[in-house]
C-alpha cells in the first residue's frame, strides 16, 4: 500500500499549478502517489498535469467535467491507494519535508492537524493560521471529548480549536473517504467544515501540531465570493447536524453549529438578516451617523457594501493594516494611522474574531479614539439574531442521513 495519497483539485489555475506541483514531487517520501483531478479546466491546467504525469511515474492525472471542488475530492479518492490522504488545493503549495516532518510526529494516528501560512502576494506579506487547542496528542475518550467541545469554535466567537482546512490535515483514507462521502457535490461554501469535524469526531486518536507546513496562496478577489444559495448552506449544516445529533456531547456540539450559522449568515446572506439596527449588529450605529469601517477582510467587505447601500448612515472611511493589499485591488482602503484625521461618529471594527476585535478597539484607544466612539461584534447581540426555517430545523435535531 502507498503510504501518502495527494489530491489536488485543479482548475483553470495554469499560472500557479506548476508551482503546486514541484512543492509535491520533492518531498522525500518515497512512497507518494499524487492524483491530480482535472475538474474541467478552459485553459491549459490539465496539459500542464499530463505533462508532469510523463515525467514523474508517481502522478496520475483524473480529467473529469467541472463539477466543483467537492466532486473532484471524492474523484481523487475513489482512485487513491495510499494509507493517508493529503488535500493540496492546486494554487497553494507545501514546505519541503512535510510528509516526513507529519508522520514523525504523528505516526499511526486516524488524524494529524498542522498549521499553515496565509500568503498575501506582492510584498511578502503573510499570517500564520493556528490550531487553538493545545498541542499534542488526543487519544483517551476524555482528551478526544476535550477536544470536541472546542474544536470547531473554542469558546471565542469566532474562532476554531482545530483549523477549519482539509488542507492543514493528514487523514487515514477510510475515515476521510466515509465523511467525504456524506457531503453533498452541490456545497460550495464551508465544504471543508463538512468534512473535517465529522472525521474528527469519528476518529480514534487526533495528534494537533502547529507546525506551518502549507502555503495557502489569498489571490486578489479570491476571498469575496458573493453570497450563497441556500442549497449550499443546508448542505453544509445538515451534514454537520447529522455527526453533532447522533454524539453525546450534542448540546457542545450543536452550540458551536449555531455559532457557524450565525458566521456563514453575517458573511454570505447578510442581506436576509432582519433587525431595526441601522448597521446590524452595532447597536452604536444610528440613523444620521458618520460611520467608518476597520477591516478590510470578508466581513469588512459586506460592511462597506451594505453601508454603503443603506442610506441612513454615511460611510466616511475604511482602514485595514493590509491597506496596500487591498488598495492594490482598486478597493479605498486607508492606513490605520490616517483614522484620526477622519470624520466619524461611530468607527465600527468589523472583525468576526471577537478577541482581535477587542484588541484593535484598544489599540483604536490608544490612536486617541474615544471607547464610546467604537463598537465591535458582541455575541449576545449575534444571539437575538433569527436564523432562516431550515437552520433551526438542522438545530432542532430535523436532519436526514448521516455520515
Amino acid at each position: 500500500m502507498t503510504g501518502i495519497s495527494v489530491i489536488v483539485p485543479v482548475y483553470n489555475i495554469e499560472a500557479y499549478i506548476g508551482e503546486c506541483i514541484e512543492s509535491i514531487i520533492a518531498q522525500p517520501d518515497g512512497e507518494l502517489e499524487i492524483i491530480l483531478v482535472d475538474d474541467g479546466s478552459c485553459d491549459h491546467s490539465g496539459e500542464i498535469c499530463d505533462a508532469y504525469a510523463q515525467k514523474d511515474s508517481r502522478i496520475r492525472v483524473i480529467h473529469k467535467e467541472n463539477g466543483g471542488l467537492v466532486g473532484a475530492r471524492k474523484a481523487g479518492l475513489l482512485a487513491a491507494n495510499g494509507e493517508y490522504i493529503s488535500c493540496v488545493d492546486g494554487d497553494d503549495w507545501i514546505a519541503p519535508g512535510m510528509y516526513q516532518k507529519l508522520l514523525s510526529m504523528g505516526a499511526g494516528m486516524d488524524v494529524i492537524a498542522f498549521a499553515g501560512i496565509e500568503e498575501y502576494g506582492a510584498g511578502g506579506q503573510c499570517s500564520v493560521k493556528k490550531n487553538t487547542v493545545k498541542e499534542g496528542l488526543y487519544q483517551e475518550e476524555g482528551d478526544r471529548y476535550r477536544l470536541y467541545q472546542e474544536m470547531m469554535v473554542n469558546g471565542n466567537f469566532y474562532e476554531n480549536g482545530v483549523l477549519t482546512y482539509l488542507w492543514a490535515k493528514l487523514v487515514r483514507r477510510e475515515l476521510l473517504m466515509e465523511c467525504q462521502m456524506a457531503v453533498p457535490d452541490s456545497v460550495s461554501y464551508a465544504e471543508d467544515a463538512a468534512c473535517v469535524y465529522p472525521c474528527l469526531l469519528k476518529a480514534r486518536s487526533v495528534y494537533v501540531s502547529n507546525e506551518p507546513l502549507y502555503h495557502y496562496r489569498v489571490r486578489p478577489g479570491s476571498m469575496v465570493k458573493g453570497s450563497v444559495d441556500t442549497d449550499s448552506l443546508s448542505g453544509v449544516f445538515a451534514t454537520l447536524g447529522n455527526a453533532f445529533s447522533a454524539h453525546p456531547l450534542k448540546e457542545s456540539l450543536m452550540r458551536q453549529l449555531q455559532y457557524s450559522m450565525f458566521h456563514a449568515m453575517l458573511l454570505k446572506q447578510y442581506g436576509q438578516i432582519s433587525s431595526p439596527m441601522a448597521l446590524f449588529p452595532f447597536e452604536k450605529v444610528k440613523e444620521g451617523m458618520r460611520v467608518a469601517v476597520y477591516g478590510a477582510g470578508i466581513f469588512g467587505k459586506v460592511m462597506w457594501e451594505y453601508g454603503g447601500k443603506n442610506g441612513s448612515i454615511a460611510l466616511t472611511g475604511w482602514f485595514d493594516r493590509r491597506h496596500g493589499y487591498y488598495a492594490a485591488q482598486g478597493l479605498w482602503v486607508q492606513p490605520p494611522e490616517e483614522i484620526c484625521q477622519t470624520q466619524f461618529d461611530v468607527i465600527v471594527v468589523a472583525i468576526l474574531n471577537i478577541r482581535l476585535a477587542l484588541q484593535i478597539k484598544e489599540e483604536l484607544i490608544q490612536k486617541g479614539v474615544p471607547a464610546d466612539r467604537i463598537d465591535h461584534v458582541r455575541l449576545e447581540k449575534l444571539e437575538n439574531m433569527e436564523l432562516p426555517a431550515y437552520m433551526e430545523a438542522i438545530l432542532a435535531g430535523n436532519v436526514r442521513g448521516s455520515c
